[in-house]
């Protein structure tokens, strides 16, 4: 018992004396002053503060309604990584089974489902593909990050923002089409 108290007040010591540190060094010396960062002595501790990026990455479920001949819903989960003018996102059903993935540069844009692989030129002509109507790719980058950008001939509807959704809907062109986006927290 005698033993377990010293190797624990010497513990306590040990830690004590990382965390108060010399002073030797501080201030002083041939760099104080110049920019020059002095090395620290074995016996202190320095800490460094950075600032975290936020994560480029977004999820969700969202619904997109096309009323067209014959007319459309999609109703499906999403993760998005990137922006413009690199991305990608990850679509899922509603049981949580991958379905595609859009991956795309300023140059060209890849769909993956399953085994098949699309290409299109560009991001926007892979959207339309997708869903038969033309969608304003990068409003809708930014819709899927959270952010409500306006859009020529769309609404955006941020009245539910404090539920973590948005509503979109686009009145022009025909055919009528509303985007709804629940983000995750």
């Amino acid at each position: 018992m005698k033993r377990l108290v010293t190797i624990s007040c010497l513990a306590a010591f040990m830690l004590s004396a990382c965390a108060i540190g010399s002073g030797a060094g501080e201030g002083a010396g041939a760099g104080a002053g110049s920019g020059a960062v002095a090395a620290p002595a074995d016996n202190q501790v320095v800490t460094v503060q950075a600032e975290v990026p936020k994560p480029a990455f977004k999820a969700g479920r969202f619904a997109l309604q096309v009323e067209s001949q014959p007319p459309q819903t999609f109703i499906l989960s999403f993760d998005l990584t990137g922006g413009l003018p690199d991305g990608t996102l990850n679509i899922y059903n509603p049981l949580g089974l991958q379905m595609a993935r859009l991956e795309w540069t300023a140059t060209s844009a890849k769909l993956v489902q399953g085994s098949q692989v699309g290409y299109a030129a560009n991001l926007e002509s892979l959207v339309y593909q997708l869903t038969g109507t033309p969608l304003p790719t990068a409003a809708l980058i930014d819709w899927l990050s959270g952010k409500p950008t306006p859009a020529e001939g769309w609404n955006v509807d941020v009245s539910e923002w404090h539920l973590r959704r948005l509503v979109l809907e686009r009145v022009q062109p025909a055919p009528r089409t509303v985007l709804r986006i629940a983000f995750e927290s």
